[in-house]
């Protein structure tokens, strides 16, 4: 089984609709999805603004996934196979014979008789991340061996968002490159907007490297997540999970 049989897209659909239907702490509701947006006081201030992270994007994603592939297995936090030295700063990212395990955020198995087969890891990020974020959990998914997806959750999309998520993604997939380990691989890139309500995806292989500039609008603007520019990229919209009732 591969990450094409695994269809990352329509779990991410699933999820959004459910995210999109969440209530908030802060303004309350009726929702009928039981998972609820918390809320938090400002670092600088007093007021209190409702709290999104991945930690809700990672949740439902695995009760997708259970209802889904029950003859499947995964893991959390997983130890990468490969060694890193992450360090302070993006500068300082790197495979390290002498360094440690890494983490992904989950990782998907399938069995074989009584062995356990790694076939699928996913990272999953929230907001617009600095650029040592996106870049570690790129250069894991690209050394480990097994198929890779990148899962990313916006609250809004507009094309400044867009284009700084677009241009992380690009340095990271650069700069790493010569990571790039088992060619037969993929990474699927899912970028989730939940005020727009529509999620782009798009599949990387080690041949799509040569055009990352393409791929990642670097020579030109890439417009809203609803008006691409050109086609590589494919978009999703989706009916929050309380309207199909």
């Amino acid at each position: 089984m591969n990450i094409e049989k695994i269809d990352v897209v329509k779990l991410c659909k699933n999820v959004l609709a459910r995210l999109s239907a969440m209530d908030y702490e802060k303004n309350g509701g009726k929702s009928s999805e039981q998972l609820i947006f918390p809320r938090k006081i400002q670092s600088k201030g007093t007021n209190h603004i409702d709290r999104i992270s991945e930690q809700e994007l990672r949740l439902l994603f695995i009760e997708e996934f259970k209802k889904t592939y029950s003859k499947l297995f995964y893991s959390i936090e997983t130890p990468t196979f490969y060694k890193f030295n992450i360090g302070k700063s993006y500068e300082t990212i790197k495979i390290d014979k002498d360094g440690r395990s890494a983490s992904l955020d989950m990782c998907v198995f399938e069995r074989t008789s009584d062995v356990y087969n790694r076939i699928l890891n996913i990272e999953f990020k929230h907001k617009n991340s600095g650029i040592k974020n996106i870049g570690k959990d790129i250069l894991k998914l690209m050394q480990e061996e097994q198929d890779g997806a990148f899962i990313h959750l916006l609250e809004n999309t507009d094309s400044g968002t867009l284009y700084s998520v677009f241009n992380k993604l690009f340095k990271s997939f650069f700069d790493f490159q010569a990571n790039w380990n088992n060619e037969n691989k993929s990474i699927q890139l899912l970028i989730l907007s939940l005020k727009e309500k529509t999620l782009i995806h798009l599949n990387i292989n080690k041949i799509d490297l040569i055009n990352l500039k393409e791929i990642f609008f670097v020579e030109k603007g890439c417009g809203n997540i609803n008006q691409l520019n050109g086609n590589i990229w494919k978009t999703e919209t989706i009916i929050p999970a309380s309207a199909s009732f």
